[in-house]
């Protein structure tokens, strides 16, 4: 008897909210409160002052300057509240009985969405560090990402609903993969420490200057980095240093967390891009009847708005590779009867 209320009860609850399957709730409480937590932690960051003083080592001293700290502030402004307005829009209740909410968040999360990838953009030279690896691991998530938005965008306005589901998810999950990272440099921590090579990362004597003042370090840091001495190789004259950072996160130097950090958002950010892009397609392919039950209610709605092509009015496969050609529910049962 407990049992059966205790489902009864499950079912109220998840039903409560609009979901009709259990295992679409727990994806959701997993995913959307993963973001929800996340996005929590870091509204303090609107706040730059407060960015400032829980910035990665090193990391200050590009984003002081001003085309840096407006990237930043572009990008913490439009993602932290576009973030909130996600978990809203993956609500079924909100889909089910605010249709017009739900339309009209959908446009403010992609224009929140276009202008974060802009600030994304401005600061991914220096982001992470700023190394190529880094570099084009952002600037593949702002390109995918960016175009799966305009996809989505398309497919909506031609009322390929399912297609548009796809496509949102895909930003989403992409999006989704800077999160996961976070837990992935703590788990690499460990990594690092244990191996008995050690990772040198190659900074500019003046971002070492800075980050060291930045610690009120009292000692000048070219005692632990001679090599950055004006003194030495005077012939360079004021062309600009750099010194090899040796890459500990137990280290006292400062310079030298930051540089530990680099490299793990690396490895990081590489293994949950990898995830993010796999998860959703297995996702998307595990879900297949509900793309078809989808597909079915674009059908009818094109047909209703006298699309030619209903069914296909959108960008579906179908217009661009060999697959058969799709035919509706209500036509299969025709051809059945028949």
């Amino acid at each position: 008897m407990a049992k059966l209320q205790l489902a009864s009860f499950w079912h109220r609850l998840i039903g409560a909210v609009g979901f009709r399957k259990t295992y679409n709730f727990i994806l959701f409480f997993i995913f959307a409160g993963g973001m929800l937590g996340f996005t929590l932690s870091r509204l303090q960051y609107l706040d730059i002052n407060r960015f400032r003083r829980h910035s990665i080592p090193g990391e200050w001293y590009y984003y002081q300057q001003n085309l840096y700290k407006t990237g930043i502030m572009l990008h913490l402004g439009a993602i932290l509240p576009c973030s909130l307005l996600i978990i809203l829009q993956f609500i079924p209740i909100i889909r089910y009985k605010a249709t017009l909410f739900h339309r009209l968040n959908g446009y403010v999360i992609m224009l929140l969405f276009m202008i974060s990838n802009a600030g994304v953009i401005i600061i991914t030279p220096h982001a992470f560090g700023g190394d190529p690896v880094s570099r084009f691991s952002n600037g593949l998530l702002v390109l995918v990402s960016t175009v799966s938005i305009m996809i989505a965008y398309i497919n909506i306005r031609r009322k390929q609903i399912e297609q548009h589901r796809a496509w949102m998810l895909r930003a989403m999950f992409y999006m989704g993969s800077i999160i996961t990272m976070r837990p992935l440099i703590e788990i690499s921590l460990p990594i690092f420490r244990s191996l008995e090579y050690k990772f040198y990362v190659s900074w500019p004597c003046d971002q070492i200057d800075f980050t060291w003042k930045f610690y009120n370090i009292s000692v000048p840091y070219t005692s632990t980095y001679p090599m950055c001495n004006a003194t030495i190789s005077p012939w360079l004259g004021n062309a600009e240093r750099y010194a090899p950072v040796r890459a500990d996160t137990g280290s006292p130097d400062p310079a030298a967390i930051g540089a530990s950090i680099q490299l793990q958002s690396v490895l990081a950010g590489s293994v949950a891009t990898f995830l993010h892009f796999v998860g959703i397609e297995l996702y998307l392919r595990l879900t297949s009847r509900e793309h078809e039950r989808l597909r079915n209610v674009s059908y009818e709605r094109q047909v209703a708005a006298k699309y030619k092509n209903p069914g296909s009015a959108g960008l579906v496969v179908q217009k661009i590779g060999d697959a058969n050609p799709w035919i509706p529910h209500q036509q299969e049962m025709n051809s059945t009867d028949n």
